[in-house]
């Protein structure tokens, strides 16, 4: 395996916290990639500190599924196959299209605002050196819904999976042709959002988050 390289900031927090934030960071950008073994060694030499808080940052990532643990085996950063991502793909259209309901009911104009000014952000960041700029801005877009809900305890759950999420995103937006089309889908939604066509919106939101998924594979690592 390739020696590790990350840059830790300078701790407000505990180092645990700040170490579990910086691995968390190099999964989704995947600096370190799918099924890539992780050891503690590896990662407290990289990040220059002890292996206790490297332990407990894993520990962290555990509880956020980002890595899993093998008895023997130590920790891998998270995979899926086909039949998981779709069930993934399921749960996260299931929170996110719930969201959608509750925001375009409580607060449809500021939904409406939010996402159009979001979805102009990400039509301008469409180039390849943009392109940490509009998957920033595409999470942004999604967690708009929930933010609109008002709802605390859907926003929580959803906010557990968003890590995961966002390497999902960078696995699959490595290209323009695909940053076009996911801005095409987000143009498609905000139109039907505005004009009030929930139910057309929340199609758009099951094509755009389930139906790809029953089609795509996230490559894993290659060591």
């Amino acid at each position: 395996m390739e020696t590790l390289s990350l840059e830790i900031e300078t701790p407000h927090r505990s180092l645990a916290q700040i170490a579990a934030d910086t691995i968390r960071v190099s999964i989704i950008r995947k600096e370190l990639r799918l099924d890539q073994p992780l050891t503690e060694t590896a990662l407290s030499q990289a990040l220059e500190i002890s292996k206790t808080p490297v332990r407990e940052a894993l520990s962290l990532l555990k509880s956020e599924r980002l890595v899993v643990s093998e008895t023997h085996k130590g920790y891998r950063v998270f995979s899926m196959n086909q039949q998981e991502l779709v069930q993934f793909c399921e749960l996260r259209f299931a929170l996110e299209s719930q969201a959608l309901r509750y925001g375009a009911d409580r607060d449809h104009s500021g939904l409406t605002r939010q996402l159009e000014l979001i979805l102009g952000r990400m039509a301008d960041n469409q180039g390849e050196l943009e392109r940490e700029n509009y998957l920033s801005l595409d999470t942004q877009f999604h967690q708009a819904f929930f933010e609109a809900s008002g709802n605390r305890f859907l926003t929580e759950h959803y906010n557990s999976i968003n890590s995961i999420i966002e390497t999902i995103r960078h696995y699959i937006s490595q290209t323009n042709d695909a940053t076009q089309t996911s801005l095409k889908d987000h143009r498609a939604l905000v139109e039907q959002v505005a004009n009030g066509r929930l139910e057309e919106a929340v199609r758009q939101l099951e094509k755009h988050i389930v139906n790809w998924s029953r089609r795509a594979i996230l490559e894993p690592v290659l060591l």
